[in-house]
């Protein structure tokens, strides 16, 4: 079982991810706010970072540190795509080989960006269908001594990284006192939790899945973390079972105050309303939260609520579907 992140933590990713990752913009949408009975509602477009997700958090955070210790180590990740990325992008500044494992079903735009990446010392396999069978490999590997394992999100330094999100929202809108996050594996919103209920308790935390893919919904449901089937979605990113071992699921319930699922029409019209409206490109997992708010739910009426725009890689084929 891996350690659990603490404050301090975050407090540390925060300086080891100066100059790094950005500050991204918090953005007022009064066409939101308007629709979805919210007091106000303001976009966290981590879709602006560098490698056009909040990946670049958690992976730079703990590359960094692994790059500390142990200067020559290997590196092997698994990743639907936009961690891979990061990871590759971490490891490319610190200077170590890296493997990134990616199931069949990767986006193609994601795959596309990551074989842009390769090079002599970063490497990107194909690997089973999905994540659930490139994380179970990742791991076998780094058991065997083929690498350090670099998770996506069952990992105290990565949450920490990406804790940092729910403390640059309370930093520039002290007023939030909701946000929204997509849930994949649960280290996004599990790192964002950390902080801000530690720094404003009663503050609302809503996590979005797609009706698709939605295991962290299923266990606050039926508090099963049995895997699932799990369909195709548009919210690629998000997709797959979460570890049965990962400490995410106890992190999630002790901090999200609610999971919601939205349906892939929704997600879909979502999509059409970012480009439409605020003029954003965003991949599916990205506009999760949107969604939820158009769709009212989450118990979000009144509040003043935050919404994490995930990341803005998504392929061409998926983008013409939608907006046809």
């Amino acid at each position: 079982m891996p350690r659990y992140p603490l404050v301090a933590d975050v407090l540390a990713a925060r300086r080891r991810l100066a100059g790094v990752a950005l500050n991204t913009p918090l953005e007022p949408s009064s066409p939101l706010t308007e629709e979805s009975g919210a007091a106000e509602v303001r976009l966290k477009l981590e879709s602006t970072q560098p490698v056009g997700s909040f990946k670049i958090r958690g992976a730079s955070n703990r590359v960094a540190l692994v790059a500390a210790t142990d200067p020559g180590a290997r590196l092997i990740t698994a990743s639907s795509g936009n961690h891979g990325i990061a990871v590759a992008d971490a490891a490319r500044r610190h200077h170590l080989t890296t493997t990134i494992l990616v199931g069949g079903s990767v986006s193609p735009a994601k795959l596309e960006r990551l074989r842009s990446l390769e090079s002599d010392s970063i490497t990107v396999e194909i690997f089973g269908r999905d994540t659930d069978d490139t994380e179970a490999e990742a791991r076998r590997r780094a058991d065997a001594g083929d690498g350090v394992y670099v998770p996506p999100y069952n990992d105290a330094d990565v949450i920490a990284g990406q804790a940092t999100v729910g403390a640059e929202i309370l930093d520039d809108w002290p007023e939030c006192d909701a946000i929204v996050v997509p849930i994949g594996g649960g280290g996004l919103i599990s790192g964002i939790g950390l902080w801000v209920k530690a720094v404003k308790p009663g503050l609302r935390l809503v996590g979005v899945q797609p009706s698709a893919s939605p295991p962290m919904y299923g266990y606050f449901e039926a508090g099963s973390t049995a895997p699932m089937p799990i369909a195709p979605t548009l919210a690629d990113g998000v997709a797959g079972n979460i570890e049965r071992d990962s400490l995410t699921w106890r992190m999630c319930r002790q901090l999200v105050d609610e999971v919601v699922v939205v349906e892939e029409d929704e997600i879909a019209d979502a999509m059409r309303w970012a480009v439409a409206v605020p003029h954003l490109l965003l991949e599916g997992s990205a506009v999760l939260g949107i969604a939820t708010l158009r769709a009212r739910r989450g118990g979000l009426d009144g509040r003043r609520a935050a919404v994490v725009v995930t990341g803005r890689n998504v392929d061409e084929a998926t983008l013409r579907r939608v907006l046809g």
